[in-house]
């Protein structure tokens, strides 16, 4: 199979891992509707929709980088938003607004030098996904030394913070990689193949966590 069959196979393999996950978000509800993940499905469906019309708009009009430039930003602040809410520690929520403020002030320098329309906002992306990264520590840390962490198997958060977690971590070193390519070359279809198989990680994670959770 050549770089393209493969990348194919990958590419709605994503988009059947990326539909099931949305799906059993509204199948498995109940379980989190309690929590502030409760937004959490639209999120996924949300994704799973600019996936399709980034794609349709990739074939019509050769561009598509608006609609991941605003996705972005909408992801990056709805999960800064769910760990904020989750912790008690006051320390933690400043941290936490801290990091949203640095992301805000990243997204706002990035446009000083490279269109939101035409281009993929690097910056904004790098200092969001590291600081959701922080945010996801601090989660970890939080739950480590209390009685939650003999639990946390049940808990829909662990399952998502740990798909992110494998994604961002693998993901942020490719995004930096592929924005200085020149050319599309044997080096960049493994990476994009990388980058959809980080994507099936992480959509795994979050099918497990709603298989898993349960009702507190």
């Amino acid at each position: 199979m050549d770089h393209s069959g493969f990348y194919t196979v990958l590419f709605y393999a994503v988009l059947a891992f990326e539909g099931l996950a949305a799906l059993l978000a509204f199948v498995c509800y109940k379980k989190y509707s309690h929590t502030y993940l409760r937004f959490f499905p639209w999120l996924l469906l949300y994704t799973f929709v600019t996936e399709i019309a980034a794609t349709f708009m990739w074939e019509r009009f050769e561009g598509n980088v608006v609609l991941y430039n605003i996705y972005n930003i909408v992801f990056f602040l709805y999960f800064y938003f769910v760990f904020y809410k989750h912790t008690k520690s006051i320390r933690d929520r400043n941290l936490i607004l801290i990091a949203t403020a640095i992301f805000l002030v990243s997204c706002v320098a990035n446009l000083g030098f490279s269109s939101f329309l035409e281009n993929p906002q690097l910056l904004a992306y790098i200092t969001g996904a590291c600081m959701l990264i922080f945010c996801i520590i601090l989660y970890f840390v939080g739950i480590l030394y209390t009685p939650r962490v003999l639990k946390i198997k049940t808990e829909l958060l662990f399952w998502v913070s740990i798909g992110l977690l494998l994604f961002y971590v693998g993901y942020i070193p490719i995004k930096i990689t592929r924005h200085f390519f020149t050319e599309i070359d044997n080096s960049y279809h493994i990476l994009r193949s990388v980058h959809r198989i980080l994507v099936l990680i992480m959509n795994a994670c979050f099918i497990i966590g709603f298989l898993w959770t349960r009702r507190k």
